[in-house]
């Protein structure tokens, strides 16, 4: 029996990026950086981390690592355009975050561009539900979103802000979830955050285009309605050349952004599946995480599809208004042909008319010549002949122009032939 080459490959991706599993008390940091060309592998900054602390360093090119450390767990994961680390810190902690545990400048040493920086707090379900007031001294202000997720057994604050260093809070509250089921909740609230973050990344980039969109639009409306006006063939050619100009930095446009804005759409999808994950149940008097996000987060995303289905539709309109011009171009192109052929036509009759008087000089002329000889031969013969030579010569003259006039005819139709089949 012969396995296909994938699949050890295929069948490895549904168990790849495990979740951790979790036990209330606990702290998190979860880091996400996006890559450009010339950045360096960030696995490498990971091996370092693990020969530091003595652990078990990840494989040649792995996609993922995780690794237990004294105090808690490191997990490593490599996406498309991004990477993430979490460091998980297990029990109380008084003073400090999880990143406590790794070596100092271990974090400044990852390659990248931080994007997401999110320090979590689990707390156990014996512990205290957290008061107003103690929210409000954790995130400094009120505006916080709050769910009861995973059926009841977890309660999510967060309120999706960058604090003054550097990093967003949440706090999560265990009233009885398993370690696995634990994890995956942190997971997916941290998820919402990385994928919020990556979707948005084309938010600037489409408010940057929609001001290139508008002129090209203005100069698409100005091309239409000129055609209206244009009478010339030079005005056609002119608006023509405007319209394939237009049509040229539309497709720059649509290159420049559409990986941009495609990505877009599949983080804020995944954005939407984990919301739909966690379960959301009401919490008091807080707004659910899901309606949080839905004020905020998706008039951005709409913002995003509105510049991209702008871009589609500045294509097609220029493309029909370069298939009107094209169209009326070739009208045009078609009467002047017409005429043309009209007047080789006129002209073709002339000549015919000419070659038809040139024939029938043709024949007088060589009947002319012929005849002469005839006569001259005649004379010649004369003093041998008994007859009259004039009367001869005289009925010489007939028979030579039917001749000569039918040899021309038979040569001209034997030319014309080839043009008649």
């Amino acid at each position: 029996m012969h396995d296909h080459e994938l699949r050890n490959l295929l069948n490895d991706e549904l168990h790849g990026r495990p979740g951790l599993p979790l036990t209330a008390p606990a702290r998190i940091t979860h880091l996400a950086f996006t890559l450009k060309d010339g950045d360096a592998d960030p696995l490498a900054q990971v091996r370092l981390l693990c020969d530091a602390l003595g652990v078990k360093p990840p494989a040649e090119g792995a996609a993922h690592h995780s690794a237990d450390i004294a105090g808690g767990q490191i997990k490593y994961e490599r996406h498309g355009e991004f990477y993430r680390v979490s460091v998980v810190a297990e029990g109380a902690i008084e003073r400090g975050e999880a990143l406590s545990l790794l070596p100092v400048g271990w974090v400044d040493g990852l390659p990248g561009a931080r994007l997401v920086g999110i320090h979590t707090r689990v707390m156990a379900k014996d512990e205290p539900k957290p008061s107003m007031a103690n929210l409000v001294a954790l995130f400094g202000h009120e505006d916080i979103a709050g769910s009861r997720v995973s059926s009841g057994l977890a309660t999510v604050w967060t309120d999706f802000r960058i604090g003054p260093d550097g990093y967003t809070r949440m706090l999560v509250q265990d009233h009885g979830l398993s370690p696995m089921r634990l994890g995956r909740v942190i997971r997916r609230i941290h998820e919402i955050e990385t994928y919020r973050m990556m979707a948005l990344l084309a938010l600037p980039l489409a408010r940057t285009v929609m001001g290139e969109l508008a002129g090209l639009e203005r100069s698409v409306s100005k091309v239409t309605a000129d055609m209206l006006s244009s009478r010339e063939s030079h005005e056609d050619a002119e608006l023509l050349a405007e319209l394939s100009r237009i049509a040229r930095d539309v497709e720059e446009i649509s290159s420049r952004t559409s990986y941009r804005f495609a990505a877009a759409r599949a983080y804020a999808a995944l954005v939407d599946k984990r919301i739909a994950e966690l379960g959301e149940e009401k919490l008091e008097s807080f707004q659910r995480i899901g309606v949080f996000l839905d004020r905020r987060f998706s008039p951005a995303m709409a913002t995003c599809q509105a510049a991209a289905d702008r871009i589609r539709s500045l294509a097609e309109r220029s493309e029909r208004a370069s298939n009107l011009l094209r169209t009326r171009v070739d009208i045009a192109l078609e009467a002047q042909n017409q005429q043309v052929l009209k007047s080789m036509e006129m002209r073709g009759r002339q000549q015919l008319r000419l070659q038809e008087t040139v024939e029938s000089l043709s024949v007088v002329a060589i009947s002319y010549y012929l005849i002469g000889i005839i006569d001259k031969l005649i004379d010649g013969l004369g003093e041998h002949l008994r007859t009259d030579t004039k009367a001869i010569s005289l009925l010489s003259i007939p028979v030579v122009v039917i001749v000569v006039w039918y040899a021309v005819r038979r040569l001209r139709k034997k030319i014309m032939s080839p043009e008649r089949e």
